[in-house]
C-alpha cells in the first residue's frame, strides 16, 4: 500500500478537537516531492467540505482508504494540519478559545498608551466588584484585551495593579466583537474613515476560513497513477 511507503516521514504531535493527542507523519517535510506532485497531479478538480470533513473523513468517501487524507496537503497550500478547514462546530470552538475575555473600548488612544503611562500586559486591573487581567493593549482600536476573573459586565473606572493607569472604558465587548479592520471599496484599513463598514474579528476568521473551504483533490480515477507515482519518488 502507498502508505507504506511513507513510513520515513518524521511524526509530528497533533491535537484533535476531542483534546487528545496523537502522533501522525509529518507530511509538510515534502520539498523533494513537491516537484513530483506538481508532475503527477494535473488531473485534479475542485471539491466543496461539509461539515465533518476532516481529512482521514474525506480520504475514505473519496479514495476508500482514509489513510490517503495526505493526498490533500500535496496539492493544496498547507502548511500544518491546523489550517484546514473548520466545520461549523470546529470553527465556534476555535473562536472561543482564540477570543476569550473582553475589549474595554476606549474614547482616545492616550487612555490605552501614552507619553506618561501604559496599561501593561500581564498585570491585573480592578474596578467596583471587578477584577481581571491585562491581555491585549491595542492603542491602534482604542481597546484593551482583559481575561476576566469577576465583574466587568459594565463599563466602569479601572485601574491596572502595576502602572496605577486608569480608564473609564466608553463599552465592553466579548472579543470577538472586536474591529478587525475598516474597509471601503475594496481597500482594508486599521483606521475609520468617512463611508467606510467595520468587520469584527468574528467576521474576518469566517471568511478567512470558508476561502479554505474549496480545495483540489486527486480525481477518484488518478488516485492509483498518482500514489504509483509517489511510490517510486520515495523509493529513489
Amino acid at each position: 500500500m502507498a502508505q507504506e511507503f511513507f513510513k520515513n516521514f518524521p511524526e509530528m504531535q497533533y491535537k484533535l478537537d476531542s483534546g487528545k493527542i496523537i502522533t501522525i507523519k509529518d507530511f509538510f517535510r515534502k520539498s523533494n516531492i513537491e516537484g513530483a506532485a506538481q508532475e503527477a497531479v494535473v488531473n485534479y478538480t475542485l471539491h466543496e467540505l461539509e461539515e465533518g470533513d476532516r481529512p482521514d473523513v474525506l480520504a475514505s468517501k473519496l479514495y476508500g482508504n482514509g489513510d490517503l487524507h495526505w493526498t490533500f496537503f500535496l496539492v493544496n497550500d498547507y502548511n500544518n494540519y491546523y489550517e484546514w478547514w473548520k466545520d461549523q462546530f470546529t470553527f465556534e470552538k476555535y473562536i472561543k478559545e482564540k477570543y476569550k475575555g473582553k475589549y474595554f473600548i476606549c474614547e482616545n488612544s492616550t487612555d490605552i498608551v501614552s507619553a506618561t503611562s501604559k496599561f501593561l500586559l500581564g498585570e491585573t486591573i480592578t474596578g467596583v466588584n471587578s477584577r481581571g487581567v491585562v491581555t491585549e493593549v491595542d492603542p491602534t482600536f482604542c481597546r484593551l484585551g482583559v481575561d476576566v476573573e469577576i465583574g466587568f459586565t459594565n463599563p466602569v473606572s479601572s485601574t491596572g495593579s502595576t502602572s496605577n493607569k486608569s480608564v473609564t472604558p466608553t463599552s465592553i465587548i466579548d472579543k470577538r466583537d472586536g474591529i478587525a479592520y475598516y474597509e471601503k471599496d475594496g481597500v482594508k484599513s486599521t483606521h475609520f474613515v468617512a463611508g467606510a463598514t467595520s468587520k469584527s474579528l468574528w467576521e474576518n476568521e469566517w471568511e478567512l476560513n470558508e476561502a479554505k473551504r474549496t480545495i483540489k483533490i486527486i480525481k477518484p480515477s488518478m488516485i492509483g497513477p498518482v500514489v504509483s507515482q509517489f511510490e517510486k519518488v520515495m523509493k529513489s
